[in-house]
């Protein structure tokens, strides 16, 4: 305590360099992006993403794959306080269809992977439009870590906001 009476500012200091510090992988830290081209759709209207590798890093995701809407994990809409996610496909064991989702492809560092995605969300045993509302999407990419290749990290980002009208 002779310290602190001593430095009376010291754990100040210590949260200061701690911010300053860790606040800018917290912000920076985002290996992708994730993007729709238009800010507004209409009902039907397929949905333009665009993910793009933000970091030097090996990024890879199911998005960027031959079926890259299996690599969504949730479409959230805007309730009165936060997000609702809203069921993107059947879940076992109630489903049928064959979910077979496909290996994580590699984004490379700085490139971009486009795709379009019709909305629909699973209600009550099958696909319907989404009301209209505001949205955003998430998807789960992982990253290699060059220092201990069988290291991976699962990460998930949200795209930006968008109008399905």
């Amino acid at each position: 305590m002779a310290f602190f009476r001593i430095f009376p500012y010291a754990h100040l200091i210590a949260v200061a360099a701690a911010f300053v510090i860790c606040m800018p992988c917290a912000v920076f830290c985002q290996h992708i992006t994730i993007a729709t081209q238009k800010n507004a759709y209409k009902t039907g209207e397929k949905v333009a993403l665009t993910i793009t590798n933000v970091s030097s890093a090996k990024v890879f995701t199911v998005a960027a794959s031959s079926r890259p809407e299996m690599g969504l994990t949730n479409i959230e809409k805007k309730a009165s306080v936060g997000w609702d996610a809203l069921p993107l496909r059947c879940r076992q064991p109630s489903c049928t269809v064959d979910y077979t989702i496909p290996a994580p492809e590699e984004i490379k560092a700085g490139a971009s992977f486009s795709f379009r995605w019709q909305p629909k969300i699973f209600l009550d045993n099958t696909y319907v439009n989404p009301e209209p509302g505001l949205y955003r999407v998430t998807i789960m990419y992982r990253v290699k870590k060059e220092t201990d290749p069988s290291a991976w990290n699962w990460t998930t980002v949200r795209s930006n906001v968008f109008t399905l009208e």
